[in-house]
């Protein structure tokens, strides 16, 4: 395997650099145990290890849930279970590798820059990628099933994944595409107000540094069947309200220039381009409508719920039934509504 130094190699110290160089070596020679002993006792080596594996997605000959570090005095040791037979591997790293670049090939004739090629690359993994929610369950029960939906391979062959699979596979193709792309590992929350474990990206763009939550937006697609871009290109302010991670570790996002809601005219700063966007999405022939809406506004208790009756007053006519289904996030303020005339 062609593995390498990536973004979040960058970001490590100089000890945690060096069991990187450890790690990756052990990775491309396919090892399922390797010595760490000369590596800094105060390293943490998993957090290295999940570095590596981030920054080379295309790493996928062992199960990453359940990496075991054995240390006995001086001595550390790196035992990673679930590993393939070789030859198994390598077929499975040629077939990967063949679909990612086939992929990065349409998406690259699809686009015209590089804010083009992050929507369409950002589409296809929610159009093609299932969220695996079987696994979600068992991994709540401790009982790992699907070992492949952890990377890369379970989201571009087998097309179903959980978190670590999804961005795994983002990271993939966004580095295809030309792109510097890490994996952010740390804790989020969905649609449950408890933080749960949970892993997302760090992408380069224009010299700036971006958040993409591919599979909080992928689930959303399908529940609604409708592109979510709740999480494309991120700062750090913005994707904190339900992201927790080591900002050390990682590069700071202060940009939000590429958000889908600021290039799309769809980010409300107060209550007049509120009614103004309504008034609008009314007036025309779309049944969706999506848009994110400054903290300055402030709402009733039931925000969503405001929001789709400002909908249904402006839209229904005397004799007239309309129905609508709607979705408010608090933590992104966001709000999507779908309406049936």
């Amino acid at each position: 395997m062609n593995l390498r130094e990536g973004l979040g190699f960058l970001h490590l110290s100089q000890q945690e650099k060096q069991a990187y160089k450890i790690m990756l070596k052990a990775f491309s020679l396919r090892l399922e145990s390797f010595d760490c002993s000369e590596v800094d006792r105060n390293v943490d080596l998993m957090k290295v290890i999940q570095t590596a594996l981030g920054d080379n997605p295309s790493v996928i000959y062992f199960d990453k849930t359940k990496i075991q570090i054995e240390k006995s005095g001086a001595e550390k040791q790196i035992h990673l279970t679930g590993v393939v037979p070789k030859l198994q591997g390598e077929k499975m790293n040629l077939a990967l590798d063949k679909a990612a670049s086939k992929i990065a090939t349409t998406l690259k004739k699809a686009s015209s820059n590089q804010y083009s090629l992050l929507i369409n690359l950002y589409e296809y993994l929610q159009k093609n990628v299932q969220y695996d929610n079987k696994e979600y369950q068992a991994i709540a029960k401790g009982k790992n099933k699907n070992l492949v939906s952890h990377n890369a391979y379970g989201a571009l062959i087998n097309k179903v994944a959980v978190c670590d699979g999804f961005s795994s596979a983002f990271a993939l193709l966004a580095q295809k595409l030309g792109f510097k792309c890490m994996l952010v590992f740390g804790r989020s929350s969905y649609i449950s107000t408890s933080l749960s474990n949970h892993a997302w990206n760090i992408v380069k763009a224009r010299n700036q540094y971006y958040h993409f939550d591919i599979t909080w937006d992928a689930r959303k697609y399908n529940e609604f069947s409708q592109l979510s871009y709740v999480y494309f290109a991120l700062s750090d302010e913005e994707i904190i309200r339900d992201h927790k991670w080591s900002k050390t570790s990682t590069p700071v996002c202060k940009d939000n220039s590429y958000s889908y809601y600021s290039r799309n005219g769809l980010y409300v700063n107060d209550k007049e381009q509120l009614n103004e966007v309504i008034t609008e999405f009314c007036k025309g022939r779309d049944n969706i409508l999506q848009i994110k809406l400054s903290r300055n506004i402030k709402f009733p208790d039931n925000a969503g719920k405001y929001l789709i009756q400002m909908i249904l007053n402006e839209i229904t006519k005397p004799g007239m039934r309309t129905k609508a289904s709607y979705n408010w996030n608090e933590n992104t303020r966001s709000f999507f509504a779908r309406i049936i005339k």
